[in-house]
């Protein structure tokens, strides 16, 4: 049986191992984890224990181990650290009203909310804590036990149970090692990524990238033929660009738009190329004629690259940039203004305010350049027969993007920052300081709004990458 108790919460400390994201190498780095993974849910709890006070309704599962580690009740402990100034909110990007709260925190609260119920185990039954973290965490409030992810799901079973989870493996492998991914998607996607719709991707076209299975493909992962090509894919798999939908289709090839090749004459007993792409041998001229309405007997390789192309569908709406403000997560020193001014746009619709998204928007690149650039050494500022000048904003963000991509050798992250940079080469696009002007002092000038989310899709791999 556990040991019952209360403990101080600066005794406590954080479960560097969290299953929710890859290992951690301090408490301030796991805190920031918990905030790029779900943010909300971690607002929630902090908000909901200032207004109520801990409420000792469930204990803190700890295993003692040479200290007390929490092993259920992580974010619950981080907020307590924070409100506690264990760890400094000026550290983390939390949003200013929420600060505010902890701010005004009195010493009699602080002192009744100091220690913390808690069962403890001992090492020798670290077995019985692993079955009580095993279990269910949704109870439908923001603000409760937040359910394992999938990816949560297989780090467990994997660590723990020493079971095969080699889809986890390549991602983890492209989180360390990927040439197309920002600071932000690997902090995100450590402990929240649509594994099972990566894991199916995988087994469709494993064969035609050269490897025997999954598992082949995470211990060669670095020497992969087709490297780039699938760092695309997992990309866009979290960026859910396409799903289970698309890799079952039996009329389209999602892997195409991704350059990676069919198999010519391999068995039809391979999914691989059966249930994805017939061969051009074996089409007939039947089924060619009533398609192309041609009399030729075979699919000319053109028609059939085209045959393969996912159907198109709109992507850029309002509903598409809330959700990507919305896990748009800055992080890092002197970044608590972009937290405000992000929280400012989620407020506005394009539709009905499309000059003050403008703004906001341009403000966040404004800060995030200036911020970056000072933390790379970046010249902010040159000087020309004698004077000294600050740098436009398109000048920075140009600096910016040769410093992201080590002056365009690193491919990968040149195609994520693609239609940044293009929009970074137009004299009147949204970030220049020409087109904000005419959105001040033209009455004529204006940008319509399904124009402003085709620029928010191309430029914002760029903020984030910033920050």
């Amino acid at each position: 049986m556990p040991k019952n108790k209360y403990l101080s919460i600066r005794k406590i400390k954080l479960d560097l191992k969290n299953y929710r994201t890859v290992p951690q190498k301090s408490e301030e780095d796991a805190i920031n984890a918990m905030l790029a993974i779900g943010p909300d849910r971690f607002y929630a709890v902090v908000q909901s224990i200032i207004e109520d006070g801990y409420l000792p309704t469930e204990n803190l599962i700890i295993l003692e181990d040479g200290s007390y580690i929490v092993k259920e009740g992580n974010r619950r402990t981080a907020a307590l650290k924070l409100i506690h100034g264990i760890h400094q909110i000026d550290g983390f990007n939390l949003p200013d009203s929420l600060k505010k709260q902890i701010e005004n925190i009195d010493q009699s609260w602080l002192k009744d909310n100091e220690e913390i119920p808690c069962s403890i185990y001992t090492i020798k039954q670290k077995n019985k804590v692993d079955k009580i973290v095993n279990l269910t965490h949704a109870k439908g409030e923001k603000a409760s036990r937040d359910p394992w992810t999938s990816v949560a799901k297989a780090r467990q079973n994997r660590d723990e149970k020493k079971a095969s989870e080699p889809a986890l493996d390549v991602l983890e492998k492209y989180l360390s090692h990927g040439k197309n991914i920002t600071n932000q998607q690997k902090e995100r996607w450590s402990g929240d990524y649509p594994l099972t719709v990566l894991d199916e991707a995988l087994r469709k076209i494993i064969s035609r990238v050269g490897h025997k299975s999954i598992a082949d493909l995470a211990k060669h992962y670095q020497k992969t033929k087709y490297r780039y090509e699938l760092e695309d894919i997992m990309r866009d798999v979290g960026l859910k660009v396409f799903g289970f939908k698309e890799i079952r289709s039996k009329s389209t090839d999602f892997a195409a738009n991704y350059n990676i090749p069919i198999i010519q004459n391999q068995p039809t007993s391979q999914p691989s190329s059966s249930t994805n792409q017939p061969s051009t041998q074996n089409t007939s001229s039947s089924s060619t004629n009533s398609q192309n309405n041609t009399t030729s007997t075979t699919q000319t390789p053109q028609n059939q690259e085209n045959s393969n192309k996912p159907k198109a569908y709109a992507i850029y709406d309002q509903r598409t940039v809330t959700q990507t403000l919305k896990k748009f997560i800055p992080t890092g020193n002197d970044r608590q203004k972009l937290v405000t001014l992000r929280d400012e746009i989620k407020k506005l619709k394009v539709k009905d305010n499309p000059i003050a998204f403008c703004f906001l928007l341009r403000s966040t690149f404004e800060i995030s350049a200036n911020i970056y650039c000072k933390e790379n050494s970046i010249p902010i500022a040159e000087t020309k027969n004698g004077k000294t000048k600050q740098k436009t904003l398109r000048q920075l963000l140009s600096a910016v993007t040769t410093h992201l991509t080590v002056n365009n050798s690193n491919q990968g992250m040149v195609k994520t920052l693609h239609g940044a940079n293009s929009e970074l080469s137009k004299p009147t696009g949204l970030l220049s300081v020409t087109s904000m002007n005419q959105l001040v002092h033209n009455p004529k000038f204006s940008i319509a709004p399904h124009d402003i989310f085709t620029l928010f899709n191309n430029i914002y791999p760029l903020l984030e990458a910033m920050n």
